[in-house]
């Protein structure tokens, strides 16, 4: 049937094959870049993305305005000068010798100071870190592990907060396996992070911090993050 066609409709088809071969290939290309393009139709859920917040904030104190009084101005007084009136001098009095008595010291009770009250032990908090460990990665900046019991047995639905050392935070939960991650950028960057434990709102263990690098290559190439959790 390639008899029917001549070269020219030949070269055409050709032509549009190959152009949507290449499409096709860009595609893929653009989804594997960026998984989050708007045509691909299977999209990896996003990540919880972190609300800068602030603890600090600007109060404004008013500056007291002066409030300007009358300065009194002094007025002359004239004293009229006494004039001096002989008096008759006084003999001095002739001394009675008197009985004297020396107080005798009353002892007083003293009492001593009551004993410092015990200084109060602070309580641990219930997790603690078992595993942190870190390497490069060229893509993201991240940080990942599992929340487990003091059986070893992972907890599902456990609140972990992330944030940085510039102010902002954001949290994620674990899954049914007891695991999280937070990303904190698609890039290596470079910046100073904490990770948490939090169950009903409230801290349950100590901030963990760790630096990332900027670079991926090199000793100081940090951007992925393995941090475990464990009940005690």
């Amino acid at each position: 049937m390639l008899d029917r066609f001549d070269d020219r409709t030949l070269e055409i088809a050709t032509v549009i094959v190959v152009v949507l071969i290449a499409l096709v290939i860009l595609c893929y290309l653009a989804i594997f870049i960026n998984p989050q393009v708007f045509f691909n139709p299977l999209k990896p859920p996003k990540e919880a993305e972190a609300t800068p917040t602030s603890p600090f904030e600007p109060t404004w104190t008013p500056s007291p305005t002066p409030t300007a009084t009358n300065t009194p101005t002094p007025t002359s007084t004239w004293t009229p000068t006494p004039t001096a009136t002989n008096t008759p001098t006084p003999l001095p009095p002739t001394p009675t010798p008197t009985n004297t008595f020396t107080p005798t010291p009353t002892p007083t009770n003293t009492r001593r100071p009551p004993p410092p009250k015990p200084t109060a032990t602070p309580t641990p908090y219930p997790y603690e870190y078992i595993i942190a460990e870190a390497g490069p990665d060229c893509q993201r900046t991240w940080v990942w592990g599992y929340v487990v019991s003091a059986d070893g047995i992972g907890e599902a639905g456990v609140q972990v907060r992330v944030g940085s050392i510039d102010g902002w935070r954001g949290d994620v939960w674990t899954d049914a396996n007891g695991r999280y991650e937070a990303i904190f950028a698609w890039e290596p960057i470079e910046g100073q992070w904490f990770v948490r434990v939090f169950k009903g709102g409230q801290p349950r263990s100590e901030q963990f911090w760790f630096k990332s690098g900027g670079g991926c290559e090199g000793p100081y190439s940090l951007q992925q993050f393995h941090i475990d959790w464990k009940h005690r």
